[in-house]
């Protein structure tokens, strides 16, 4: 008997296993939803926003989902070429309708008539190029965009589209853990503020309200320090808010995303 319970106590001292939760992607079909990013970083020594919304539909599809996406408006306070540059690599896709394949896993595998989605952008270049002064930052700013959208290959355009709305798939079909330990992640981070470099850290439930999700990554490399924020609906397998909050030497660079059915 006295073996017997240094064994029982040393089974009640262990750890509960960390839950195991499976992110389902079951996105809502039909329905009009507003995917709103806001940026708010440092230029020439003021804090500046970079806003962009889009509309999204999603579908049901023979090999999976359909996602339909349109980007409505762009903004920004910022001032000089900062604003250019935004413009130019969002202004030529304002109201041009794509529409990706996602499998059901949540993965974009690709974007039906993607040539005529690059012609449009293509086109929206040019006409921001064709004012008579060459020598402006707006000029400027739509030729360095041309010139990198340029050298894509086929992958690379797909990747550069689809970008944005990764984060809204981020856990679909994956498992978070409800564990106090974390999970290992490692990353790259630093754009839009410096060059990206190396990132590792612990992602982490913060709290658990119904199929609700509160999530936080703090990641930190050479010179960076990143905080991520995320609130995952554990019914769609969705990301619904957003939050990444990037420091690098005295800049700070805070950004929202948010996904919300139209009012």
């Amino acid at each position: 008997m006295r073996r017997i319970v240094p064994l029982l106590l040393a089974l009640v001292a262990q750890p509960a296993a960390a839950e195991k939760i499976a992110i389902p992607f079951a996105p809502p079909l039909g329905q009009e939803l507003v995917y709103q990013i806001d940026q708010h970083r440092p230029v020439a020594g003021r804090d500046s926003r970079f806003s962009a919304r889009r509309t999204l539909q999603f579908e049901r599809a023979a090999d999976g989902y359909s996602l339909q996406a349109v980007l409505r408006s762009v903004d920004s306070d910022a001032s000089g070429a900062a604003a250019e540059s935004f413009r130019a690599a969002l202004t030529p896709l304002v109201g041009v309708e794509m529409r990706f394949r996602i499998d059901d896993d949540g993965k974009i595998v690709g974007l039906d008539d993607i040539d005529r989605v690059w012609a449009s952008i293509e086109q929206g270049l040019d006409r921001m190029m064709a004012e008579p002064a060459t020598d402006t930052s707006r000029h400027r700013a739509a030729s360095a965009v041309k010139a990198l959208f340029a050298g894509l290959s086929a992958e690379g355009r797909l990747a550069l589209l689809a970008g944005e709305y990764q984060p809204l798939l981020l856990f679909a079909g994956d498992v978070v853990e409800d564990d106090a330990g974390g999970r290992g992640v490692r990353t790259v981070a630093g754009s839009p503020l410096g060059r990206p470099v190396p990132v590792e850290g612990l992602l982490r439930m913060r709290e658990r309200a119904g199929d609700r999700l509160s999530l936080q990554e703090q990641l930190a490399g050479k010179g960076v320090q990143v905080t991520m924020r995320y609130t995952l609906s554990a019914h769609t397998g969705l990301v619904e808010d957003q939050t990444r909050t990037l420091t690098m030497g005295d800049r700070t660079l805070v950004e929202t995303r948010t996904l919300r059915a139209t009012p």
